[in-house]
């Protein structure tokens, strides 16, 4: 018997301003969802948090690549609702836990 192939993907961690109102939350919400279907990605995850954000991020039809990972950064990078924010390195997210 064969071990499953990994499913490659990365965590991604974002603190909000806290001066952001639920609107602007929603825009921010949604232009990372334009983000990750630009990519093909997608986030298994979802926001209960108003000022923290920790979402895992996958392939939609493949794995998640470092190319992937570095679009995401130069996103989070110009987004100014953000206090911080973190992107994990590629791991077999169904091992994370």
């Amino acid at each position: 018997m064969s071990a499953p192939c990994p499913e490659y993907g990365f965590i991604v961690s974002m603190e909000l301003a806290a001066s952001l109102s639920e609107r602007e939350r929603d825009r921010l919400r949604d232009a990372w969802e334009d983000l990750l279907a630009s990519r093909g990605l997608v986030s298994e995850g979802h926001v209960d948090d108003e000022e923290w954000w920790e979402l895992p991020v996958l392939g939609e039809a493949s794995q998640a690549t470092d190319a992937d990972r570095e679009a995401v950064r130069a996103w989070l990078e110009r987004r100014g609702e953000l206090r911080s924010w973190n992107v994990g390195e590629l791991v077999d997210v169904r091992d994370v836990d």
